[in-house]
C-alpha cells in the first residue's frame, strides 16, 4: 500500500506467479458450552472435513480416548507419523488451554511413550496424565526452539559427504513408512556411535541446566 501513498517509494516488482500463504500454526476452537461444559479443539490449518471422511484414509492414523462427557473427555488423533494432529476436549472443569495446546504437533514418543502406555492401560485420563510432573518440558517456553536446535544436529553428517541420520531416516520412511524392527535397530546403532549423539546430549543438559529453576523435576549432567 505504501506505493500508492508514497509516490517516491519504489514500487515491488511484480512477479506472475502468486505464492500461496503456508500455515504452520493449529487451528484453536474454545467454547463455553451450556451445561457448565468447556470445549476446546486443535487441529491442522486445513478446511473443514467430516470425520467419518476423514477415517476412510488409509493415512489418517488412530485415536486415543479417555473419559466421557461427565468425567471429562479427551480425545487425541494421532496421524501416521504417530504425530498429534487433533485434540477434543469436553469437560465441565476448566481446560488449561495453553498446556494443551502444546501437545499439538508432537510426535508420541515426546509424551512419555504416549501410545505404549495407552495400550498397556497406564492412561485412565489424558487431562490428569499432562498435569503429571515429566511433562512440564513439552510446556516449557523454550521447548520448540530446543526441538530445532536437536533436529538440526541430527541433520549434520558425521564425516564430510557422508548422508547424515536425518537423511537415512527421511529415506526409509519414504520407501516405506513401516521401518523394520531390524532396520531401526540399526539405525539405533549408528545414532549411538555418531557424533550426533554427544552433541544432542550436551545440548539437553546444557537447556536443562540454564531452565533449572523452571524445570527442576529433572536430572542434570551430573545426576544422570
Amino acid at each position: 500500500m505504501l506505493p500508492i501513498f508514497d509516490p517516491s517509494f519504489p514500487a515491488p516488482e511484480k512477479t506472475e506467479e502468486y505464492e500461496l500463504p503456508k500455515y504452520t500454526r493449529s487451528k484453536k476452537v474454545y467454547a463455553k458450552l451450556p451445561g457448565g461444559y468447556h470445549y476446546l479443539n486443535v487441529s491442522k490449518p486445513q478446511p473443514l472435513i467430516e470425520l467419518q471422511t476423514a477415517m476412510l484414509d488409509p493415512s489418517y492414523g488412530r485415536e486415543l480416548v479417555t473419559g466421557d462427557k461427565d468425567s471429562g473427555y479427551f480425545r487425541l488423533h494421532l496421524n501416521q507419523y504417530h504425530t498429534v494432529e487433533t485434540i477434543t476436549c469436553l469437560s465441565k472443569k476448566e481446560i488449561e488451554i495453553d498446556n494443551v495446546c502444546q501437545v499439538f504437533g508432537l510426535h508420541q514418543e515426546y509424551m512419555n511413550s504416549l501410545e505404549k502406555r495407552f495400550d498397556s492401560d497406564l492412561i485412565s485420563d489424558f487431562f490428569a496424565y499432562f498435569r503429571e510432573p515429566w511433562c512440564l518440558l513439552l510446556f516449557h517456553d523454550r521447548f520448540t526452539e530446543l526441538r530445532e536446535e536437536i533436529k538440526e544436529l541430527l541433520s549434520q553428517p558425521n564425516q564430510p559427504g557422508e548422508e547424515s541420520l536425518s537423511e537415512k531416516v527421511c529415506q526409509l520412511v519414504d520407501e516405506d513408512l513401516a521401518i523394520e524392527e531390524k532396520t531401526r535397530q540399526a539405525l539405533f546403532d549408528q545414532y549411538s556411535q555418531s557424533l550426533a549423539k554427544q552433541a544432542v546430549e550436551n545440548r539437553l543438559f546444557s537447556y536443562l541446566s540454564y531452565n533449572k529453576y523452571h524445570l527442576p523435576h529433572y536430572a542434570g549432567r551430573n545426576m544422570a
